[in-house]
């Protein structure tokens, strides 16, 4: 197993190159650049004083130039400085990478916590008024888009019954900051984030339990006298966790891909509106520096449900 983790780990070095040269040559390839978004028109000389600042940056020297440049700088640690909000990278990086933390371990919570409860309890009982009613809500809920969600969510949680902010990740008043506030502030998109997921969580677990149930060693289980409920959940559910627990890995990829189009949504300051703001802006450097972090958060969540495969599953082994 060890081998085969480090194998992949360095296997990820050329794909992260890949994507760091596909995202370059696709930021240059759009037009402007994070000076001719800022300069005012108005301003005397624009032009010359633009042309200053693309050569202070560097953005005059061929593409491969500039490129082995930001290699040279990346790999030692040195994301840059944004080109708009004039600060290193990295202290731009921190808060935003907490704040997105945050909200995909409390989306993940509520996946699990919500998510699997309701697929034991259709297995429990198939085809019954719950089990219909539960997953006719569910395929809808699934079915949805995650950010049409978020707009029901922002209606009646924040506007209507005003529980909760609709916008940022932390307050103004008191206690602004702190724990409390940051997960006030993190539940609706961390819901809206975690609806869509948990359907899906709910129908595996329905689906694998229900596989599983039919299987001879479960007949021979209540063959021998054991009660339902131990036989539900020594022989049952241990073995139909797998293909549930091994979504828990790509879960890590959804959860940033999501993150990005509901933290503009919600003006979350996270990852993903800090880089739908470098988009917006043209801002090279943190474009480059946020596109890469999601590149292995994504690597390392397929990673993740590969070991938990084998972790899970004695049969399956990496060698």
């Amino acid at each position: 197993m060890v081998t085969y983790i480090t194998r992949r780990l360095l296997g990820m070095i050329p794909m992260l190159f890949a994507i760091s040269v596909f995202v370059f040559l696709l930021m240059h390839m759009a037009p402007g650049n994070a000076f001719t978004a800022i300069l005012d028109p108005r301003l005397k000389d624009p032009e010359q004083l633009q042309k200053a600042l693309e050569q202070a940056a560097g953005l005059d020297r061929p593409l491969p130039w500039q490129y082995w440049h930001w290699l040279q700088q990346f790999v030692t640690g040195n994301m840059g400085n944004s080109f708009t909000l004039h600060r290193p990278v990295a202290e731009l990086l921190g808060p935003a990478l907490e704040n997105t933390l945050m909200l995909a371990v409390l989306a993940e919570a509520m996946i699990i916590v919500l998510g699997i409860p309701i697929g034991i309890w259709q297995a429990r009982k198939p085809y019954s008024a719950f089990d219909y009613a539960s997953s006719t809500a569910l395929f809808v809920v699934y079915s949805t888009p995650y950010y049409i969600l978020a707009f029901f969510l922002i209606y009646f949680f924040a506007i209507e019954l005003q529980w909760f902010p609709a916008q940022n990740a932390v307050g103004t008043g008191p206690g602004a900051g702190s724990l409390v506030d940051h997960l006030h502030h993190a539940i609706l998109p961390a819901l809206s984030l975690a609806l869509s997921s948990f359907a899906v969580y709910s129908r595996f677990t329905r689906a694998s339990m229900l596989d599983v149930g039919r299987l001879d060693y479960v007949r021979t289980a209540y063959a021998k006298g054991l009660s339902e409920n131990r036989v539900f959940f020594k022989h049952v559910f241990r073995n139909a966790m797998i293909p549930v627990v091994t979504q828990f890995g790509f879960d890590i990829g959804n959860l940033v891909a999501g993150a990005v189009i509901l933290e503009g949504l919600f003006s979350y300051q996270g990852m993903g509106y800090l880089f739908l703001q470098a988009v917006y802006n043209r801002d090279y450097p943190v474009i480059m520096a946020t596109t890469l972090i999601f590149a292995v958060a994504i690597l390392i969540g397929n990673l993740v449900a590969d070991v938990l495969y084998a972790v899970v599953d004695p049969r399956i082994r990496y060698n």
